[in-house]
């Protein structure tokens, strides 16, 4: 039979493990779920921050304003889309 303290220990390492599975799970989905780029011509050829502020900072009718702090890498979550836009 099982001392209370096997017990404790048993359901802390359960919790643990489930815990860390729970992390990865979310980490993967907030990466998945920002919006991809559009492929359009400035995307293709920019890569960094400060290109994509330019547009994005302040917003108008064809950029949408970043609804986000500035994290300093866009392609890290922000893929480019494997569709060419219309514009």
């Amino acid at each position: 039979m099982p001392t209370e303290q096997a017990s404790a220990r048993t359901l802390m390492v359960i919790v643990c493990v489930i815990g860390f599975i729970f992390a990865i799970v979310m980490v993967i989905l907030f990466f998945n779920a920002a919006p991809a780029r559009s492929n359009i011509e400035e995307h293709r050829t920019s890569h960094e921050a400060a290109e994509c502020l330019k547009c994005h900072l302040i917003g108008d009718k064809e950029s949408p304003t970043m609804p986000h702090l500035n994290l300093g890498n866009c392609n890290l979550c922000h893929g480019l889309s494997k569709e060419p836009a219309e514009r």
